[in-house]
């Protein structure tokens, strides 16, 4: 007789008594109780919570072994009454304290239980060290997808737990020289990050040295300038990718937080979260796998010096500081923040935050590394009045003679893909379905031309009237059989009554002529089935019209069981084996330059061909000429670039080229001519000046 399912009113009242013995333990664990009484009461709500059938804390004492510190109903396990049984314990317990892992251990694998029970351990923490085992003991036939539950729900516990053996531990003496050990190191980490003004070195000194002085195991530093989002410098990594997953993940979450403003919390719990945060959070617990997660945001830094006035108050009040930034602080084993972490982290946000900001201001300064260099210069003027005249004047000249007479090349940037000259798209040639048997090839196989079939379509209306047309066929072929059976019969009865005109005459002449219509009506459902089928074969396979390769590597899972319409493209077959080109977009404002260039070289009798150099980003160490070739006659719009124009780029012969991947990403320079010095580096100021005046 099965058990009876539980209503959704019970498993309500069973969540609301978990949840609450959860809160009582939490709420225990910040209070001052002698550890007896504790581990007592943490036990036996633990052990209820779960609805185990005994439990266990054991406590690692002076001399070095585990000690019983609290049970519930260990005596019901049988655990003294087996021979070897406690030995066995032990050394389970033993194993967790070593890892530092929950475990949940059932009977049927290789450990060897020293109960009829299934285990559940967790082992407690002092200072990042093990120094104790939860152990619950329950029944075996819990489910399997229950047990990690259980092991979760413990594992939670046992921080609240390993959070009252640390308070514990900081008398008032050794409470007061934490917060001056505290003030001594903020001291040294402030005359740190306010050394410098370049703020990825900023970053790196926050990152490194806020983890150690927070006591958390991770913080990273995340900035925002306009609407990127950059994860400058992560605890204990020398250097941060910016497409990992964790980090694709930090920046959605660090944009949210930044937007609102307001430092985030959490730790195991959403309710009350903004909607907003809800996604990316999860998103970035999951691939971060942290139990605390805090977000501090930064935020620019004010004029020091203020307007006074009524007028000024009030704008100063209804002005809402901007956040540029955040910190992201995390906690891997433990959920619980770490002793007046808030507080400090939000006077480590204001301090960090003024270093970065000041250092972005500074950045900011057009041409630093060159008034750098003339600032170190005039401090030799110092002074020397009529040497610094001199100099001054014998600069301005030398720079504006140098700027108007120097020529130098001019190049225009350009991005684009290394591609295939020969490129064959693959279009559907009428409506239909590619079921899983139809598709003959994958994603990087090679085709060859009019030889191998790639796709067989399934049209079921079509397949509908090949069934019909085949139907009357069939139907047409009965009735000429019938015909043909009496028509035999009429010229028996014909020959033997041996009378010309006689009605038997009649009727066999009317048989053969409907014989012949019924011939007639075979041969054009014949005609119409072949033509069906002709239709299909036609329309319904796709042959190869060129030899290649099918460049995409996720075939199946794009077009397999996928309905497709008649022009629908499906995929392309490039030819890796032939020519290659530089397919390159350029931005429009950029496009007179080329033009203009082209133009002068044609005038001179010469070919239109611009020299360019390229990098490739499978080698980015290696620069190679070519030719730019053809240029659009109209722009496009780019998502990210905006209206641009495609071009064509050639690789000049002779050579040794690394090996060539389809699409791979490639960086051009074009040189446009040669031009003076003053606009090779200050001509785009000049039009951008004059696009603002004139349009």
């Amino acid at each position: 007789m099965s058990e009876p399912v539980p209503s959704d009113e019970n498993l309500r009242k069973v969540r609301e008594k978990v949840m609450q013995l959860a809160r009582e333990i939490e709420q225990m664990s910040g209070q001052n109780l002698p550890p007896q009484i504790f581990f007592q009461e943490f036990l036996t709500r633990v052990v209820t919570a779960v609805g185990a059938r005994a439990g266990a804390v054991w406590m690692i004492e002076e001399t070095g072994r585990l000690g019983l510190s609290a049970q519930v109903n260990l005596d019901q396990t049988g655990l003294r009454e087996r021979p070897g049984a406690i030995q066995l314990n032990e050394k389970l317990l033993v194993d967790v304290l070593q890892t530092g892992e929950a475990r949940t251990i059932g009977h049927g694998g290789e450990a060897k239980l020293p109960t009829e029970h299934i285990l559940v351990l967790s082992a407690l923490h002092k200072e990042k060290n093990c120094v104790g085992v939860v152990e619950l003991f329950q029944r075996a036939d819990v489910p399997v997808k229950a047990q990690s539950g259980y092991m979760q729900f413990l594992e939670q516990m046992c921080g609240y737990a390993s959070r009252f053996i640390e308070g514990r531990r900081k008398n008032p003496t050794e409470t007061a020289d934490l917060k001056n050990q505290f003030w001594t190191d903020f001291e040294q980490f402030m005359l740190r990050v306010q050394r410098s003004l370049n703020e990825q070195e900023v970053a790196d000194a926050a990152a490194s040295d806020a983890r150690s002085l927070l006591g958390i195991d991770r913080l990273s530093v995340v900035t925002r300038a306009g609407r990127s989002i950059r994860v400058r410098a992560v605890s204990g990594q020398s250097s941060v990718n910016q497409r990992a997953n964790l980090v694709v993940s930090m920046k959605k979450l660090s944009r949210r937080v930044i937007e609102m403003g307001e430092t985030l919390l959490y730790t195991g719990k959403i309710e009350g979260l903004p909607p907003q945060i809800e996604q990316p959070l999860a998103g970035f617990v999951q691939e971060s796998g942290s139990r605390m997660v805090m977000l501090v945001p930064m935020f620019e830094s004010g004029a020091l010096v203020r307007k006074q006035g009524e007028e000024e108050d009030r704008k100063q009040k209804v002005k809402r500081p901007k956040a540029f930034g955040c910190l992201v602080i995390e906690q891997i084993s433990e959920s619980e923040p770490v002793a007046q972490l808030e507080q400090r982290a939000e006077l480590l946000a204001d301090h960090v935050g003024a270093a970065l900001w000041n250092a972005r201001q500074h950045s900011r300064i057009f041409g630093l590394s060159l008034w750098k260099l003339v600032g170190k210069s005039f401090e030799w003027f110092r002074g020397r009045k009529l040497a610094i005249t001199l100099a001054v004047l014998a600069g301005t000249a030398g720079l504006v003679a140098a700027g108007g007479l120097i020529k130098m090349d001019y190049p225009v940037d350009a991005s684009g893909k290394m591609m295939p000259v020969a490129q064959t798209a693959i279009f559907a040639k009428w409506d239909g379905e590619i079921p899983k048997s139809g598709l003959h090839v994958k994603g990087g196989e090679r085709v060859q031309k009019d030889v191998d079939v790639l796709i067989e379509m399934e049209n079921d209306e079509l397949d509908e009237q090949i069934l019909q047309a085949q139907a009357e066929i069939d139907k047409q072929t009965e009735l000429l059989k019938n015909r043909q059976a009496e028509i035999e019969v009429a010229q028996s009865i014909l020959g033997a009554s041996g009378q010309e005109g006689s009605s038997a005459a009649e009727n066999l002449a009317r048989l053969r002529v409907e014989e012949s219509r019924t011939k007639a009506d075979l041969v054009i459902a014949q005609i119409h089935r072949d033509t069906l089928m002709n239709r299909r074969k036609e329309k319904m396979t796709i042959v190869a019209p060129s030899s290649g390769i099918i460049p995409d590597f996720q075939l199946e899972q794009l077009l397999q069981d996928r309905p497709v319409r008649q022009g629908d493209h499906l995929f392309d077959i490039m030819d890796d084996q032939g020519p290659w080109h530089m397919e390159l977009l350029v931005e429009e404002k950029r496009m007179g330059h080329i033009l203009r260039a082209q133009q002068e070289r044609i005038a001179k009798g010469e070919s239109g061909d611009l020299p360019v150099e390229f990098s490739l980003a499978t080698q980015p160490d290696r620069r190679f000429k070519g030719k730019l070739k053809r240029t659009a006659t109209r722009s496009t719009t780019d998502t990210e670039l905006g209206t641009v124009f495609e071009l064509i780029a050639e690789a000049d012969e002779g050579q040794e080229l690394p090996t060539q991947r389809i699409g791979a990403e490639v960086e051009v320079r074009i040189y446009c001519g040669k031009v003076t010095a003053a606009f090779r580096y200050f001509g785009d100021v000049v039009e951008t000046v004059q696009r603002w005046i004139w349009l």
